[in-house]
């Protein structure tokens, strides 16, 4: 079983605050998913005892999905996702824990997403994995899942941007 690895980060002309509420904000998450054209999505925020979990599960379509996957995904992914928000550090730094899946597939999504102060803004850091336990194929579909999450990522900083900006 291998393992395919995703870094990915940006920052923001925000606070640690502004950029948590934003990003555990439905409205928020919702617009990610239109941008992305998702066929179909569902956000859920809610109370985890002392931390914040933020549910995501959108199906997209995927244009290059390698034959040899086809059997196993058809032409779509659809992918769930999970943030448990840990309780702010004093300077307002968070870290959560992220987990995911994809539907009817052997493939685990898994890693930390975190928001620290910058100066006069904000970073946030994904460090996630992606490993599949199908034989043959499953390097092909962790770069399948891997790209699909990368895909989402960077809309969602196009979106954030634009809903710091107040041009959202």
């Amino acid at each position: 079983m291998g393992r395919m690895d995703l870094s990915l980060a940006t920052s923001y002309d925000a606070s640690p605050e502004e950029v948590f509420a934003m990003i555990t904000d439905v409205t928020f998450q919702e617009q990610v998913f239109q941008r992305l054209q998702a066929q179909t999505y569902d956000v859920v925020v809610g109370d985890d005892g002392d931390d914040l979990a933020v549910q995501l599960h959108w199906q997209t379509q995927v244009s290059d999905v390698p034959v040899v996957a086809r059997r196993f995904v058809g032409n779509t992914l659809e992918l769930e996702q999970s943030k448990v928000w840990h309780r702010p550090d004093i300077d307002g730094a968070r870290l959560a824990e992220v987990g995911g899946a994809l539907a009817g597939v052997p493939v685990k999504l898994t890693g930390t997403t975190r928001i620290v102060p910058d100066g006069r803004g904000t970073t946030q850091a994904f460090d996630l994995h992606v490993t599949a336990s199908v034989p043959v194929v499953g390097a092909r579909l962790e770069i399948l899942v891997a790209e699909a999450v990368r895909v989402r990522l960077e809309k969602k900083f196009e979106v954030a941007w634009s809903w710091l900006s107040g041009s959202l």
